[in-house]
């Protein structure tokens, strides 16, 4: 089994959307993937409970039947989503990555097919499918692009968005902040507040429904379901980080 290493050919060198963009959209960091993400218990464990907390927010809402997996990559969650009876459309900017997840689901009745697309503008109609997901994606931008990102991702849904987002109520937030204090890093660490959260997804249009804890001590991750903001929602609503 091998351990995904800092110097491995699919970790990204440095930070910056534009730069992890392209980095991707490489033969070699996309052949070289899997083998780093999903081969050693510990990383499968944490593969496992992304899923389960993906679940907990489909079981939150109604009338899915077509979803987008985007960015789709090597195909992580695509045939789950497939296997859940979802007809599912997969979409990544990188042709090589998803070309690796086409092939895993190649003969599913459920996966309708893959585009490849730049999340800020894809190439389909508005309302296109019933639900948008997003996974491993929105915490390489900025603020800003994010709140673009969302606001087109809604575009093509008729309802539904499942994005996942990083965190500071965790103990990396805690521990960042005292290397921090010490002296001791200067990476910086960005992760959202929950009032941050919403502000982002305000500004798309849309209102978190639900927060989902990928885990409540060790993960930095939330699993967050939002839809269209309505004229009678007047507050965040019901968002429990459970």
């Amino acid at each position: 089994m091998v351990r995904p290493k800092a110097h491995s050919t699919s970790t990204p060198k440095r930070d910056g959307y534009a730069y992890k963009r392209e980095f991707y959209r490489d033969a070699g960091v996309a052949a070289d993937y899997d083998r780093h993400r999903f081969t050693t218990p510990a990383r499968l464990r944490r593969n496992a409970r992304k899923w389960r907390a993906i679940e907990l927010v489909l079981q939150a809402t109604d009338g899915v039947r077509s979803i987008l997996d985007v960015p789709c990559g090597t195909g992580r969650f695509t045939g789950a989503l497939a296997d859940r009876g979802l007809l599912v459309v997969g979409s990544d900017v990188s042709i090589e990555m998803m070309r690796i997840g086409a092939e895993k689901t190649s003969g599913h009745e459920n996966v309708a097919g893959h585009v490849q697309a730049d999340a800020e503008h894809l190439p389909l109609r508005a309302g296109a499918v019933d639900c948008v997901m997003s996974i491993r994606f929105l915490f390489h931008c900025d603020a800003a692009t994010r709140v673009r990102i969302l606001r087109e991702m809604q575009r093509v849904s008729r309802r539904w968005l499942i994005v996942d987002y990083r965190h500071r109520y965790s103990y990396r937030w805690v521990k960042w902040r005292v290397l921090r204090a010490l002296g001791l890093t200067r990476a910086p660490l960005e992760r959202v507040t929950t009032a941050q959260l919403h502000a982002e997804f305000a500004g798309a249009g849309l209102t978190v429904r639900r927060i989902v804890a990928v885990n409540r001590v060790f993960s930095d991750k939330w699993v967050v379901l939002g839809e269209p903001t309505r004229a009678t929602d007047s507050s965040p609503g019901s968002t429990g980080r459970g």
